[in-house]
C-alpha cells in the first residue's frame, strides 16, 4: 500500500526515468531506511539511477557503526555510496544543529554537482511537518515560515522533492518492521532539552488525541497557504514594477494610492529583494514615514546599516555609510577678473564688467560693488548663511533651500558667492541677494557656465 503510495507521489513530482541520477540523503534512521527501500523498488521503468549520500556528523559514538552499516548496506545492493564526515574542529561552541545542516546539505549539492544529479531526496514526513509548523508559531516571524516544508523546491543546479510528506511516521514504522528493516535510533532525538523533541514527545501527541487528523490538517492549511502566497507574491510584483523607479527608488505618489496592507506587502517584499531583514516594526516605521503628508523628508535606520529616505516625491534604500554627511568644505576659490574659474567639475564662473542691460538668466548676475568688497570668492553654502531680501529683511539658505524643494543630500552640494567681509551675494542658481545700491559703486557681472 504504501509502495502505491509513493510510486503515485513520484509521479505527480514529475516522476523519474532510467536515465535520471537521484541523490538520496540516507541518515540510517528509520525514515530514511524506509525512503531507501521504497525507491529501490520502484517500477523499473520508473527507476532512476540511486546515489546515497550520508553524512557522519561525529556527534555520537554510534555514528561510526551506522557509517558502517550504510557502506555495507550500499555494497550489497549495489547501490554507489558518498560518506562526509564533519570533521570535529568544525563543531562550533553554539548552533551546532544549524552548522550541521549547512555542513550536510553543502555536501548534498556537492554529491549533486559531481554525479551530475537532477533531483535530491530527503525523508521528511508529516510529523516533521507539524513539528516544524509548531515550532514556527512558537517562534514567531515571517508569515511565510508557517508553509513549513516544502515538497518540492529548487536546489542546488535541480530540486529537492520530499515525497513522504504526507505520509505519517507510524506508517513508516509500520512498513519497516513488516519489511524487517534494519535502522539505527539517533539517542539525541530522545533528549527534551531541545525544542523540536519536547513538541515531538509532548506537543503533537495532546494534539493527536485531540484529533487523530491533525498533521493531514496541518498539511491542508500549509498547502492552502501557498497558494496564496503564490496569488499574492505575484500581485506585490505587479506592485514594485508600477510603484519602484529602479531597484533602490519608488514613486511616492504611487505609493499613496495603494490600500495599507497592499503598501505593507509592497515594502516587505521589497526589503528582502534589497537584503534587508526586518520585522513587522520596521515594515510599520517605514509605512507611517512614507504616508506622513506633514513631513515631505524624512529617514529611518533599518537593520544591516541601511537606511529608508524620503526625499518629497521619492523614497530609496540607501547605504549609511553613504549618506553620512559630507563636511562642508572650507575651500575657498577666488574669483579673477576675467577668467573662468573652475569651482566644481562641472561648474565655472567668470566675474567681468557688466555688459548686460536686459533681464538676468539664471546664469547671469549682475553686481554693485564697491573697492573694499573685493576678492569675491566662491565657497560651499551653510545651512546658516543668509540671503538679503528686497524687504530688507534677510533668509537663511537652509530655508531657501527647503523652499525649492531640495533634498538633504542635494542641498549638501550648493554653492554661494560671497564678498570679501562674507556677506553672501548669490546662492549660485537658486537665488540673488537683492542688495542695495551705495555711492562708489561700480558695475560687474558673474557668468555661470556648465560644463
Amino acid at each position: 500500500m504504501l509502495s502505491q503510495t509513493v510510486e503515485q507521489i513520484v509521479r505527480q513530482l514529475g516522476g523519474f526515468e532510467p536515465s535520471d541520477t537521484v541523490v538520496v540523503a540516507v541518515s540510517t534512521g528509520v525514515d530514511s531506511m524506509v525512503l531507501l527501500t521504497l525507491l529501490q523498488r520502484l517500477p523499473v521503468a520508473h527507476r532512476p539511477k540511486l546515489i546515497v549520500a550520508h553524512v557522519d556528523h561525529q556527534l555520537r559514538q554510534q555514528s561510526q557503526v551506522e557509517r558502517q552499516f550504510i557502506t555495507t548496506y550500499c555494497q550489497q545492493h549495489r547501490l554507489p555510496l558518498e560518506v562526509a564526515v564533519w570533521p570535529l574542529a568544525a563543531h562550533p561552541a553554539t548552533g551546532i544543529e544549524a552548522a550541521a545542516r549547512e555542513f550536510r546539505y553543502a555536501f548534498f549539492e556537492r554529491v549533486m554537482k559531481q554525479t551530475h544529479a537532477t533531483t535530491l531526496v530527503t525523508a521528511h514526513h508529516a510529523n516533521d511537518q507539524a513539528e516544524t509548523v509548531l515550532m514556527k508559531l512558537i517562534r514567531g516571524g515571517d508569515l511565510t515560515q508557517l508553509v513549513g516544508i516544502r515538497t518540492e523546491q529548487p536546489f542546488g543546479s535541480g530540486r529537492l522533492v520530499r515525497p513522504l510528506l504526507r505520509i505519517d511516521k507510524a506508517t513508516l514504522l509500520a512498513y519497516a518492521q513488516t519489511n524487517h528493516l534494519t535502522w539505527y535510533e539517533d539517542a539525541t532525538n530522545q533528549a527534551d532539552d531541545v525544542l523540536r523533541n519536547r513538541i515531538r514527545h509532548q506537543v503533537l501527541p495532546d494534539l493527536q488525541r485531540e484529533n487523530p487528523a491533525l498533521l493531514a490538517h496541518v498539511q491542508s492549511y500549509a498547502d492552502q497557504l501557498q497558494q496564496l502566497l503564490t496569488i499574492g507574491h505575484e500581485r506585490v510584483g505587479q506592485l514594485l514594477n508600477q510603484v519602484l523607479i529602479d531597484a533602490t527608488t519608488g514613486r511616492l505618489s504611487v505609493f499613496l494610492t495603494l490600500t495599507g496592507a497592499q503598501q505593507a506587502a509592497l515594502l516587505t517584499a521589497w526589503f528582502k529583494q534589497r537584503g534587508v531583514a526586518v520585522t513587522t516594526a520596521y515594515v510599520k516605521m517605514a509605512q507611517q514615514l512614507l504616508t506622513n503628508s506633514v513631513k515631505p523628508q524624512g529617514e529611518v535606520d533599518l537593520p544591516s546599516g541601511i537606511k529608508l529616505i524620503k526625499r518629497y516625491q521619492t523614497f530609496s534604500l540607501l547605504e549609511a555609510t553613504k549618506l553620512a554627511e559630507n563636511p562642508q568644505s572650507d575651500r575657498r576659490i577666488v574669483l579673477i577678473f576675467n577668467q573662468w574659474v573652475q569651482f566644481t567639475p562641472q561648474m565655472a564662473l567668470k566675474l567681468s564688467h557688466r555688459r548686460f542691460e536686459s533681464e538676468q538668466s539664471a546664469t547671469e548676475m549682475a553686481l554693485a560693488l564697491q573697492p573694499d568688497d573685493f576678492p569675491l570668492t566662491v565657497r560651499q553654502a551653510q545651512s546658516h548663511d543668509q540671503i538679503r531680501l528686497a524687504s530688507g529683511g534677510h533668509k537663511t539658505v537652509r530655508r531657501i533651500l527647503i523652499d525649492h524643494k531640495l533634498t538633504v543630500e542635494e542641498r549638501q552640494h550648493q554653492w554661494v558667492v560671497t564678498t570679501a567681509s562674507g556677506e553672501v551675494l548669490w546662492l549660485i542658481g537658486i537665488q540673488r541677494s537683492a542688495r542695495p545700491a551705495s555711492l562708489g559703486e561700480r558695475n560687474y557681472e558673474l557668468q555661470l557656465r556648465y560644463s
